[in-house]
């Protein structure tokens, strides 16, 4: 399937001022409308001068204080118990996913990589969602009709914070200045937001964030999730263990819980995740109640990667030649049509596990079966995704990933050029924000990340382009409102779309925006799912350049310790030195397989050329000591 050219953007719409564009994938009703100046784009002000024309003034902020800023990076918390009791959760994450799906490594464990093994996490978390994935996904109700939605919306009371937000002058509370956040700010302080499925414990900051803002956080997940501590030590309001083996229960037993739980705080304003494998359920709960949300049908067509491409196509946006992979029959007519170099990747929902780049159909048919083995292995656990161990190549049976992702691939055609990510703010079905984020060539074939620096050093037009093609995206799925994490590549042929994240991304993300423009992904997240309207004030600069960098192993063996990162850690201009796995660890490179990110570094300097030169500096200083593996 090919896409043909481009229809109007939808920024330059905004940009211009004009009425945005509908297209056949979305009813108008549904479409994302412009802001008419350059306030939500601040990136393309300060992008390398090409000739570009643009007009407007971005303002709002003018400096960062570092010290203020807690930098949060990828490494979790503490999750035991005064009691001595470990709560469900993995102490280090050297395969998270840093922009969309999340996955970790087989070795991983609630204490130590020798203390506990998958089978001991695998009881703790009996009641988890990640644990009955595909059970609770074929239990939930389908999405409700346009007609049903608005009846469901007219007869639902309205929510404590949309009624306070109504009191307030809608021309000051909807305005890009400091003033207006504090008017909004006064809205969420105190409002009630049910969060489904906590995470790992690396996205405390989130909750964290919610609770120095005055929300209520209730959080539905397991009975041993590491929720319960945050309980016990006031940082959210309510847990509420929800036991997911009761697959056929679930989605009235979450509203139970959320109703109950609300009514003992004031009343329910919105319900989130910042969990993938959660979107689904919350769609469908947000719709079922009134609140505010989108659509299962966007949710879904974002997490199917060849639904997103059906969307795209039919919206006249630019498609990379693809196929569907069902079965081992249609491996030779993908080729035929995708032709080579392409990439297998699963369907949906597998991170870098069976992403996997082919030049030619030997390669494509080994591909396949080993991608069809490995995802057969694949495990779910503390809601991110677990690659199978070697020993389990003969026992399909091992793996619990299920639907999630899905034993169902596609072949497309290889995308060159440089990989950005595009994050986008959208309320009330305007783009209130959105920035571009370089990032660093991946370790093929597996696709496995490397580093990222902020402000973007592409030239304007072509920055301007991955905006344009991200917010066409975003709408053609039907979204209206959130936070979305969308990867491009700016190719041969111009800007293409890799996927649509219908959350925030993980890993530096949040940090990048943060600290580069000013902009909190959490705060705004949190302000679109209690109703009220985003509009992040922007500095009219780069408050700093930044560049982060994820070192993979470069050869396989066992990591002998972690102090090859002390001489950096208290350097002024390095904000985070830090391991990804622990000392004892084994590791693995390019040449055995997935390669495993050792550690992580974030680094600020006056130029972001400078900021990457140093950091490359810091890589080529390090000496990670690896030993061979035990014979």
């Amino acid at each position: 399937m090919s896409g043909g050219a481009p229809k109007k953007s939808l920024l330059s719409a905004a940009l211009s001022g004009a009425p945005t564009p509908t297209t056949p994938a979305v009813p108008p009703t549904v479409g994302l409308s412009g802001l008419g100046s350059l306030e939500a784009f601040p990136c393309l002000l300060h992008a390398p001068d090409d000739g570009t024309a643009l007009d407007g003034i971005v303002g709002g902020i003018e400096s960062m204080d570092l010290s203020k800023v807690h930098v949060v990076g990828s490494v979790p918390t503490n999750t035991m118990l005064p009691n001595g009791k470990q709560l469900a959760d993995y102490p280090l994450d050297p395969y998270r996913r840093r922009g969309g799906k999340e996955c970790l490594s087989s070795s991983f464990s609630v204490t130590s990589p020798m203390s506990m093994g998958e089978d001991k996490m695998g009881r703790m978390l009996s009641g988890s969602l990640s644990q009955h994935y595909e059970a609770v996904m074929g239990s939930l109700p389908k999405g409700l009709t346009s007609d049903e939605r608005l009846r469901v919306r007219q007869s639902a009371p309205m929510s404590p914070a949309v009624g306070s937000l109504k009191q307030l002058p809608q021309d000051k509370v909807g305005a890009r200045t400091i003033e207006g956040r504090k008017l909004r700010r006064s809205v969420l302080k105190g409002s009630v937001i049910a969060f489904v499925t906590a995470g790992y414990s690396g996205k405390r900051f989130i909750f964290e964030k919610a609770a120095e803002l005055g929300v209520k956080c209730i959080v539905l997940d397991g009975p041993d999730s590491w929720a319960q501590l945050m309980q016990r030590e006031g940082v959210i309001a309510k847990f509420c263990p929800i036991d997911f083996s009761d697959a056929e229960h679930v989605f009235e037993n979450c509203r139970k819980a959320m109703r109950a739980a609300s009514a003992e705080l004031g009343g329910l304003d919105g319900i989130t995740t910042f969990c993938e494998m959660a979107v689904p359920l919350v769609a469908r709960l947000t719709e079922a109640l009134g609140l505010p949300g989108n659509t299962p049908d966007a949710v879904d067509a974002a997490r199917d990667k060849y639904t997103t491409r059906t969307c795209m196509a039919q919206a006249g946006l630019p498609t990379p030649r693809n196929s569907r992979i069902s079965a081992p029959g249609d491996v030779a007519a993908a080729a035929a049509h995708v032709g080579f170099p392409s990439v297998i990747k699963p369907v949906s929902g597998a991170a870098s596990i069976g992403v996997i780049r082919v030049d030619n159909e030997e390669q494509l048919q080994k591909a396949y079966e080993r991608v069809v083995r490995d995802l057969s292995r694949a495990k779910v656990v503390a809601g991110a995704l677990v690659e199978g161990n070697e020993e389990d190549e003969d026992d399909a049976a091992a793996g619990n990933a299920g639907s999630w992702i899905k034993v169902e691939l596609m072949l497309e055609e290889y995308l060159d050029g440089p990989e950005v990510d595009c994050d986008l703010v959208v309320s009330e079905g305007r783009i209130v924000y959105g920035a571009v984020t370089d990032n660093w060539p991946t370790v093929e074939p597996y696709f496995n990340e490397t580093g990222s620096n902020c402000p973007s050093i592409l030239p304007r037009q072509q920055q301007k382009e991955l905006l344009e093609l991200s917010v066409n995206s975003v709408k053609a799925l039907g979204f209206t409102m959130g936070v979305f994490h969308v990867e491009c590549k700016y190719t041969s042929r111009g800007a293409r779309l890799i996927e649509v994240n219908a959350r925030m991304g993980g890993g530096p993300v949040r940090d990048t925006n943060l600290l580069v423009w000013g902009v909190d992904l959490v705060e705004e997240h949190l302000m679109t799912s209690a109703g009220i309207p985003a509009r992040p004030p922007v500095a009219q600069r780069p408050l700093v350049q930044m560049a982060e960098y994820s070192i993979n192993a470069k050869r396989t063996g066992i990591l002998r310790s972690t102090s090859f990162l002390d001489k950096w850690v208290k350097h002024p201009d390095v904000l985070y030195a830090r391991a990804l796995v622990e000392a004892g660890s084994k590791v693995v490179c390019v040449a055995d397989g997935l390669p495993t990110w050792v550690c992580e570094l974030m680094v600020v300097k006056p130029t972001v050329q400078e900021a990457i030169d140093f950091i490359n500096s810091i890589e080529a200083d390090l000496d990670i000591p690896i030993d061979p593996l035990p014979k």
